[in-house]
C-alpha cells in the first residue's frame, strides 16, 4: 500500500504536483512520463481505466460525494462528455432541449476500503488530513495501483481550493446512468448518435470537448447511418 508511506505529494503522486505547489522538481517530467507509460498498461488491463480513470473526467462536476458506512467513498458525478455531446447535437439539429436541465449522471461506489481521506496540499508538497465535505468539481486523477483486489487513487478535487483525495480499496462499482438519461432528453430518435459516441469513448477517444463532439457528429453523419 503506497497511501500512508509518505506525506509528500511529490512521491506519493508526482502527476499532481503541479496542481498544488509551484515546486520545480528535476525528476518530475520523467515521473510523468512513468506514469503516462503505467496507465497505458492499466488501460490495456481494465476497460475502466480506459473510459474514465485516464484523465478523462476532467471538469466534470461532483453532483455528490459522501462517506457510506463511514469508509466506503459514494461519488456521484455529472458526466461532462456526454453533456458537450448532447449540447453539440441540440445546436446543430435546432433542437428544443433545455440545456439547463440535461444532467447524465454516473456513480463511483469503493468497496473494501482500507483508506479514504480528504486532504489539503502545503506549498512544500505536505499532505494534511482534513475535514471529510461536498466537493465541487473534478479534475484530475494519479491511480497509485490499479491491480486486482487492488485500486489505489489520488483524485485532485475542487471547492474554492484544490483538495487531494486518497482512496485505497479493493473494488470500484461504476453505474452509468447516462443512456437512461439521453432517452429521457432525446427519445429513440438519436439512439445511433448516442451508441456511436459511447462506442468510440469506450475504445478510449477522448470527447470531453464541444468542437470534437462537433467533429463526432459530422463523422456519424458522414458514414451514412441509419439516422
Amino acid at each position: 500500500m503506497k497511501i500512508g508511506t509518505t506525506n509528500r505529494i511529490q512521491k506519493l503522486a508526482p502527476s499532481l504536483l503541479g496542481t498544488f505547489t509551484e515546486i520545480e522538481v528535476p525528476d518530475y517530467i520523467r515521473a510523468t512520463h512513468t506514469y503516462h507509460e503505467k496507465i497505458e498498461v492499466y488501460k490495456n488491463r481494465n476497460e475502466q481505466v480506459t473510459k474514465y480513470f485516464s484523465g478523462q473526467m476532467h471538469d466534470w462536476s461532483i453532483l455528490e460525494m459522501k462517506k457510506i458506512n463511514r469508509k466506503d467513498l459514494f461519488l456521484r458525478l455529472n458526466d461532462y462528455s456526454t453533456l458537450e455531446f448532447a449540447y453539440a447535437l441540440i445546436r446543430k439539429k435546432g433542437l428544443s432541449i433545455n440545456e439547463s436541465e440535461l444532467m447524465f449522471p454516473i456513480e463511483f461506489n469503493s468497496s473494501g476500503t482500507i483508506h479514504l481521506s480528504l486532504n489539503t496540499v502545503g506549498n512544500e508538497g505536505t499532505i494534511s488530513p482534513c475535514r471529510f465535505r461536498q466537493m465541487q468539481d473534478y479534475l484530475y486523477e494519479e491511480i497509485l495501483v490499479w491491480e486486482e483486489n487492488q485500486i489505489e487513487i489520488a483524485f485532485n478535487f475542487w471547492k474554492r481550493n484544490s483538495f487531494l483525495l486518497l482512496l485505497s480499496c479493493s473494488h470500484i462499482e461504476i453505474k452509468e446512468y447516462q443512456g437512461q438519461a439521453w432517452r429521457e432528453f432525446f427519445g429513440k430518435k438519436y439512439d445511433v448518435y448516442y451508441h456511436y459516441f459511447e462506442t468510440e469513448r469506450n475504445k478510449g477517444r477522448f470527447l470531453t470537448d464541444y468542437s470534437l463532439c462537433q467533429l463526432l457528429i459530422d463523422e456519424i453523419e458522414s458514414l451514412q447511418l441509419e439516422l
